[in-house]
C-alpha cells in the first residue's frame, strides 16, 4: 500500500505520533505545520487522505445533503 496520506496538526509531537502509527501500516505519511505547508505538498505529491484538525479546514455544512464543503471540495 503506497498511498500517501497528509497530516497537519501544529503539534510537532502529534505528527510524530501519528507518523509513526500509520506508517506501520504501509502508509506514505507527509506532514505539515500550517496550511501553506499543506497546500505545497497537495500540489507536488498525490495525496489519497488529509487528517487534520477542523481549524485547519473551511468547514461548511450543506444543508440540503449530507455534503460536506472542504474548500470548495465536496466530501462525503
Amino acid at each position: 500500500m503506497n498511498d500517501h496520506i497528509l497530516i497537519i496538526d501544529n503539534d510537532k509531537s502529534e505528527l510524530r505520533k501519528l507518523r509513526q502509527i500509520l506508517s506501520r501500516e504501509g502508509y506514505s505519511i507527509m506532514t505539515a505545520t500550517n496550511i501553506e505547508t499543506a497546500e505545497s505538498i497537495c500540489k507536488n505529491l498525490p495525496i489519497k487522505y488529509v487528517l487534520g484538525e477542523k481549524e485547519f479546514f473551511n468547514f461548511t455544512k450543506d444543508k440540503q445533503s449530507t455534503k460536506i464543503n472542504l474548500n470548495d471540495k465536496e466530501v462525503l
